[in-house]
């Protein structure tokens, strides 16, 4: 779940409330209202659809807001993201306040072992750095092993100091490939 709430209030401008969307790169905000309270949700896709960006997020907004309290279980989390065919939700304590937002991402965190998540995120790193997926990271306890095709002993070198970089990840090495094959001269 992510914390802090960032959220916008139902009085605040479509604007507004896109700078923020944008800004953080998010699927939804809760909107509030003067009681801090949860009155709805803003969407990009509610962002797009409004007419000019000096209306008010409460005209625009998806209402009444799916959300969770903060004791569901993970399954009941799951199935409303799901069956709603939501991106997150917010998580709403007993005092009706947002705690949290909880997205499809955090499931599918929540589903990977620690060893696969720090793998995916040496990979996210290292296909940064390439601008597509040039190599492949696996992770047993911590230790990454990186293979694939290098042009150099630096970019060996600079794949294993990113890696290193992923917190969580203790060491990083480079696997071992077997020579190519050399072809019998005919």
């Amino acid at each position: 779940m992510q914390r802090p709430i960032i959220a916008v209030r139902h009085d605040d401008t479509v604007g507004e409330a896109a700078l923020v969307l944008a800004e953080l790169g998010d699927a939804a905000l809760p909107v509030l209202d003067k009681s801090d309270r949860l009155i709805g949700v803003l969407t990009s896709g509610d962002l797009l659809r409004a007419g000019g960006l000096d209306d008010t997020v409460s005209a625009v907004m998806t209402t009444p807001a799916v959300s969770v309290p903060d004791t569901a279980a993970l399954a009941e989390v799951m199935t409303r993201l799901v069956t709603h065919g939501l991106r997150s939700l917010p998580v709403v304590g007993a005092d009706g306040r947002v705690v949290g937002m909880f997205s499809r991402g955090d499931a599918l965190r929540i589903m990977l072992t620690p060893d696969d998540a720090l793998a995916a995120d040496a990979r996210n790193l290292l296909d940064q750095y390439t601008g597509a997926r040039r190599w492949h990271v696996t992770v047993v306890e911590g230790d990454a092993t990186i293979s694939g095709g290098f042009a150099d002993e630096s970019e060996r070198r600079i794949a294993m100091a990113l890696t290193r970089t992923v917190p969580g990840i203790r060491t990083a090495t480079i696997a071992n490939t077997p020579a190519a094959a050399v072809a019998p001269p005919s």
